[in-house]
């Protein structure tokens, strides 16, 4: 066993090349399918927007609406990928000259999706087309009830399609509708927000500048990074330093985003997203949008890019305090099948990152709910092995309403139901899981010879950028490693330094949050490492390094 108690997957044991296992994990072996990949097009590379079915029907609906003066409000989620999806489609719409306006529900206030408050506002305003962003899919009662106010409803969304479709919706835009023949099914709320713009525009050269935008959505929800969001992710890397986005320049600015080097998506998903989410999860969603489509006053971008700052700081306290106190709950029962654990004081906007962190560390399952009066609201996650929305589909009779993905979902639920419902998803995931082995996987590229870590296999590491889920970042197994030396280092000594021997030549090592196990390296002068290859610079000069993810 490893010491992080990870079981091994090597994803390629072929006796071949470490460049061609590479390209073989990643259907490439084709020498054409390798060139688009590595060197995509951002014009031509994108598939025709108008293969959307009903993608004709919208844009000649919102077309109508722009010629005619109507008021046109775009309907929003409050994560990343709706807020981003929402600009997307508010610039679009305000650049044809459309006379456009927007919502997001409040996470609180509102829950996710669309309100039915909002459609009398609506309605009393005279508004009769709503277009939604990354929602409305979910909404077959509240689409209806438009419908019956008079208002065309166009929904734009990605997440599961439920059983209960909303037939009385003008018209939807999802890649994965059963009569789609959209060649690309993996596209998030921002990804479908930007083919919509795609149509809208033709061929203004606008909508290429949305990029950026779409790239935060696509990153931030996890999309794979392959096909189409292959495409937004990298050139929407490439025009991040260089936004002509103001909001977003302060605000990558604030989160430290340093511009001398490539940004990849670690910068979206650990430096900018957090920051626009942070409004949305405890705040109001309104703070990010504003400052994602305010381009005319560059100090409110300013004020609102601090505030994002401010509320991210929060949202990382309140965190630090909820999981640690719902991972103290959890000891106390750790032999549960499914990590279920519910305070009042756990605010509804972080109980999804504490599920995730702890579905992450255990290998299980986590619902964490937060307290209310007469009802409980959740935030699910879990692991490639049990699907959430399945489980939580078995248990519908007991929720007010559910909704997500295979991995993360929510629901609310009365408080009447909470007791049945704790023992009935237990047993269910007991019964689940019986025959499933949860111990936590690392999957690995390859195994590699100690002559394969070299520059030439790093150069051709970075062609493969950007990196995500579906184009993982390659780790690498190598064998039987002589540890030189090894030593703590960083704040609190929570990081190890090792040097290895490998073939005659020092090697350098660093395994972040892993200073604890500097004595077993002591102890076994021999190792196989699980690593990624990078590269360090020092004053000046630059080094191979080997970035530890586990070792045994």
């Amino acid at each position: 066993m490893s010491v992080l108690g990870k079981k091994w997957k090597v994803l390629n044991k072929a006796p071949k090349g470490v460049v061609e296992k590479m390209l073989e994990n990643r259907g490439l072996m084709d020498p054409d399918d390798l060139a688009r990949f590595i060197k995509p097009d951002f014009v031509k590379g994108f598939h025709d927007p108008f293969l959307f079915t009903g993608m004709d029907k919208i844009v000649e609906r919102i077309e109508k609406a722009i010629k005619s003066g109507e008021r046109i409000i775009v309907y929003g989620d409050y994560d990343v990928d709706g807020i981003s999806g929402a600009a997307i489609v508010f610039l679009t719409l305000e650049h044809l000259g459309g006379k456009v306006s927007y919502r997001l529900p409040h996470r609180l206030n509102d829950g996710y999706g669309i309100n039915e408050k909002y459609l009398d506002e609506f309605e009393t305003a005279g508004v009769k087309l709503v277009i939604t962003v990354d929602c409305g899919i979910s909404n077959a009662r509240e689409i209806t009830i438009a419908k019956q106010k008079g208002i065309d409803v166009i929904i734009t969304d990605h997440h599961n399609i439920p059983e209960n479709y909303p037939h009385d919706a003008y018209e939807v835009l999802h890649p994965m509708r059963k009569d789609s023949k959209y060649p690309f099914k993996e596209l998030t709320g921002a990804g479908v927000a930007f083919k919509l713009a795609q149509a809208l525009l033709k061929e203004d050269a606008f909508a290429y500048s949305l990029l950026d935008l779409a790239s935060l959505g696509t990153v931030a929800d996890c999309g794979p990074i392959v096909g189409e969001n292959r495409l937004i992710v990298k050139r929407g890397l490439e025009l991040l330093p260089q936004t002509k986005w103001e909001g977003l320049k302060f605000l990558q600015e604030l989160a430290g985003v340093d511009f001398g080097k490539p940004l990849n998506t670690h910068t979206i998903g650990f430096q900018i997203a957090p920051r626009i989410n942070a409004a949305g999860r405890i705040d109001s969603p309104y703070f990010a949008l504003q400052l994602l489509i305010n381009n005319q006053e560059p100090g409110k971008s300013k004020q609102l890019a601090n505030q994002l700052e401010k509320l991210n700081k929060k949202r990382q306290n309140m965190l630090s305090n909820a999981l640690e106190e719902a991972e103290n709950r959890f000891r106390s029962h750790q032999n549960s099948s499914i990590i279920i654990e519910y305070d009042k004081n756990w605010h509804v906007g972080i109980i999804g990152l504490v599920a995730g962190r702890l579905s992450e560390k255990y290998s299980k399952p986590a619902i964490i709910l937060q307290n209310f009066d007469t009802y409980l609201v959740a935030s699910a996650r879990s692991l490639e092995y049990f699907n959430i929305i399945e489980a939580l589909t078995k248990h519908a009779d007991l929720l007010d309403h559910y909704g997500g993905h295979a991995q993360a979902a929510g629901f609310n639920i009365p408080k009447a139901n909470l007791k049945k419902f704790i023992t009935s998803i237990n047993e269910y995931a007991a019964k689940k899981l019986k025959t499933c082995d949860i111990a936590p996987q690392l999957s690995i590229e390859c195994e590699i010879a100690p002559e394969e870590a070299s520059w030439s296999t790093f150069e051709f590491i970075k062609s493969l950028e950007p990196f995500g889920v579906g184009n993982d970042r390659p780790k690498f197994l190598l064998k039987k490693v002589q540890v030189e030396n090894s030593r703590t280092v960083g704040k609190e000594d929570k990081h190890l330094s090792v040097s290895f021997n490998i073939n005659g030549k020092n090697v350098n090592g660093i395994g972040f949050n892993l200073g604890s196990f500097v004595d077993y390296t002591r102890q076994h002068r021999s190792l196989d490492i699980v690593f990624q290859l990078e590269e360090n610079e020092w004053k000046g000069n630059k080094s191979l390094q080997m970035k530890l993810v586990d070792f045994k």
